[in-house]
Order: structure tokens, then C-alpha cells, then sequence
């Protein structure tokens, strides 16, 4: 997804939805604030620290049990907690495999910003699934309480992700007389395609990166956001769908095999045709599936996947930004700049001095 215009979209739309609260509710605005601010000191986030390890059984977790487990432990990032949520954004190292498993009594949503290349299995405890690929970007929901196990191999590279803990009393924003909220009953969704969701977790993403001016309550409105969406696309409000991949998006095989050629060599740019011959289709044909399926056009994909690899990079203070730039691809650091900048919101200089 283009982080410029979906973050201009999704800052929009969230204008728009304060506007209308405040114009039909007066001083809504203001009372959500002075709720944040009463719970502060009684409903923090009761989440683990990242690597706790629980049971292995579901079914013989006491009812007030939490497990909260990422194997092998992932390296926190960035961490942005709110009196309503929190958000982290981590790195997996490069392993064989790795393993998530929760039960927690806040909603979990997970960006897997790189996919599963090689695909997963998941449990709900009751039953086992499997998918041959995560697209990139993909989207996990676990409602609280729910039990998620997941297995995966890893990707060639570290697998970045962020994770988000919302706390369900964070519904009782909502004031709709034509809604039961007690009558609500989020349902587990693994690779949950659905734009507006997408769109609020890259506004997330980004004030987590680069948090401002009232950060907190600006996340817990985008999270209040992203909850009432779950409620019409994740909710027994909705009828059961669980497609293979998005609508006019790719077949997962095609998918994948179109991603391991963009991801091949990152000194040389496919062309468009090139990706689209290898895989049989139309280059018009491709370029549409290919957006439907990721939220990204090819040409955007390869640079998000160049300017995350810069990302790894930097970590090693022995590299200059010049030789970052030449080894993902970029004609100079000129070019390298401008392209980070636009994708990540900073400079490559920032970025590195954030670290």
C-alpha cells in the first residue's frame, strides 16, 4: 500500500469521524478524553512481556489464563501504549521457524508486514488449518479470550511485525441505540482482507514510528476506528467468508511466485512485462491482481521490500548510507533518500539516529 496516500486517506477519514462525533454528540470529544484520562490508573493493558510462554493445551488453560508467546522472542522496536491499547512493533530474527500462540483478554490484531512466504498452519485449538502463503501486509485477528496458535516457516529475511492490544471496553464509545454490544461476537480471521483495516493500520503504523501532538488519544481513536470496522467485517454481524485470496486479487500461487521474482535480485528492477510473462498473465491483468492482493503496485512493492532491507542495514554502523543505497538497488543516495523519506515519512539520517 502507497504509505503516502493511504496515510493522507486514513487522516482524512479520521478528521471527518471526529467532526461528526463532536457535531452530533457535543463535547463527545471532550468526554472521551476525560474517560482516557479517569481509567488511566485502573485499566492499563494486561498484556505479557513479549516471550512469555504459556500452556500447549487449550483445553486445559484455566478460564483465567493468559498466554502471550512468541518463539523465538522477537526484538521490540517500538512501543506505544494508550489507556485503551498498545502497540509494538517487532522483529523476529532469521530462524527455521517460529511459533505465536495467545489468549489474552484484549483483542489482538498482528501486521505481518513481510507475509509467510512459506506459508503457515494455525489452531484455534479446536481445529487446525494451513495456508501455502501470506501475502505480504497480511492481517491476523485473535478477539479476546480466543485461543491462536500459529506456525510458520520464516522468510529469507527477519520477519517484521506489528502488534496491537485493544481493550474491549473501549466499545463503550460507541453510542448506537441500533446495536447490541453485549450481542457482538468477534470471530478469528487469518489473512483478513479488508481496505478501510488496512488503511488504519498504516495510519497506526506511522504514529508509532513517528508519534505527534496528542498521540494518545489520536491512537485510541484510530483504534476505536479499526474496532468498529472488525465489527462489520469480523463479527457474526456479517456473513462467514473466507476467501483464498482478496476478490480481483491473484491465486496464491501466483502470488507468491510473482513476489520471489520481485524479491530476486534486488541491483535489477523486473519489468512489469517480465513478471507478468512469467506468470501467464496480461501485464494490465497483473498489475490489478497484484494491487488487489498486497494494497501495493509491483513498482511500489519492490521499493517497500528495498527500503525495509535499508532498514536492516542500518543497524550495521559500519555501512554507510551510500553503500545501503548502492547494495538495495538505489542509484545513489540521493535517490535512496528521497524514496525512504516518502515511504517511511523521515530521512534515512533520522531513521538511523532513532535507532
Amino acid at each position: 500500500m502507497t504509505r503516502t496516500n493511504t496515510v493522507e486517506q486514513i487522516g482524512h477519514q479520521e478528521r471527518l469521524f471526529l467532526g461528526t462525533v463532536a457535531a452530533v454528540q457535543p463535547g463527545a470529544v471532550v468526554a472521551m478524553k476525560a474517560q482516557s484520562a479517569a481509567r488511566k490508573a485502573s485499566a492499563r493493558l494486561p498484556m505479557v512481556d513479549i516471550g512469555r510462554s504459556g500452556p500447549n493445551d487449550v483445553n486445559s488453560t484455566p478460564e483465567n489464563s493468559e498466554i502471550h508467546r512468541i518463539d523465538p522472542p522477537a526484538l521490540a522496536i517500538r512501543t506505544f501504549e494508550t489507556t485503551h491499547g498498545r502497540l509494538d512493533l517487532m522483529k523476529l530474527p532469521k530462524q527455521n521457524s517460529m511459533e505465536l500462540e495467545f489468549m489474552t483478554p484484549c483483542h489482538l490484531v498482528i501486521l505481518l508486514t513481510d507475509g509467510l512466504s512459506r506459508g503457515c498452519e494455525w489452531s484455534d485449538g479446536r481445529q487446525t488449518r494451513r495456508s501455502s502463503f501470506l501475502a505480504p501486509n497480511a492481517v491476523l485477528f485473535n478477539p479476546a479470550l480466543s485461543y491462536l496458535r500459529i506456525r510458520a516457516m520464516t522468510p529469507q529475511n527477519d520477519c517484521h511485525m506489528m502488534m496491537l492490544g485493544i481493550q474491549p471496553a473501549l466499545m463503550e464509545w460507541h453510542d448506537d441505540p441500533e446495536v447490541d454490544l453485549a450481542a457482538v461476537q468477534f470471530r478469528q480471521e487469518v489473512g483478513l482482507h479488508d481496505v478501510q483495516v488496512s488503511q488504519t493500520l498504516s495510519a497506526l503504523q506511522q504514529e508509532l514510528e513517528r508519534p505527534a501532538v496528542n498521540g494518545a488519544f489520536y491512537v485510541d481513536a484510530l483504534l476505536f476506528l479499526l474496532l468498529t470496522r472488525l465489527m462489520r467485517c469480523a463479527s457474526n454481524l456479517v456473513e462467514t467468508s473466507k476467501p483464498t485470496y482478496a476478490k480481483g486479487g491473484l491465486p496464491s500461487w501466483r502470488l507468491k511466485r510473482a513476489i520471489e521474482i520481485l524479491e530476486g535480485d534486488l541491483a535489477q528492477m523486473p519489468t512489469v512485462a517480465e513478471v507478468a510473462q512469467l506468470i501467464g498473465l496480461h501485464p494490465t491483468s497483473f498489475c490489478r491482481g497484484f494491487k488487489h492482493s498486497t494494497g501495493l503496485s509491483p513498482h511500489r512493492y519492490i521499493l517497500a521490500h528495498r527500503i525495509n532491507r535499508a532498514k536492516e542495514m542500518m543497524n550495521d554502523q559500519r555501512l554507510s548510507l551510500t553503500e545501503i543505497a548502492l547494495d538495495c538497488g538505489f542509484s545513489g543516495s540521493s535517490q535512496f533518500s528521497v524514496v525512504f523519506k516518502r515511504i517511511t515519512g523521515m530521512s534515512p539520517r533520522e531513521y538511523r539516529r532513532a535507532l
